[in-house]
């Protein structure tokens, strides 16, 4: 819980009435066959990936915001920076400077 990552420049955040979503970028053109729906903590959680904040910070905020056990927090937490890996939506951040 101590990694930080960063989001991909090749994906755009919007949010269009009341709907997040990510937009994979290929070749300066979005492409509009992968759209990814991003529910309400899944919006937080990406908007505080800022290559800065690591896991565990972030699992904080989680619990702060939305009244979670930690439990549920890290576990809702790992599962979505897993999904956002696998459509590689964000990127390990390295310590050394």
């Amino acid at each position: 819980m101590q990694k930080k990552h960063r989001k991909n420049k090749n994906f755009v955040y919007r949010m269009i009435q009341h709907e997040t979503i990510l937009v994979p970028i290929k070749d300066n053109v979005g492409d509009m066959g992968s759209l990814y729906n991003l529910n309400e903590v899944g919006a937080f959680i990406w908007e505080r990936l800022d290559g800065e904040k690591t896991l565990h910070n972030i699992e904080a905020m989680i619990i702060e915001e939305f009244d979670v056990s930690s439990e549920k927090a890290q576990e809702d937490l790992g599962e979505f920076v897993r999904q956002l890996k696998e459509i590689d939506a964000i990127l390990e951040v390295s310590n050394i400077k």
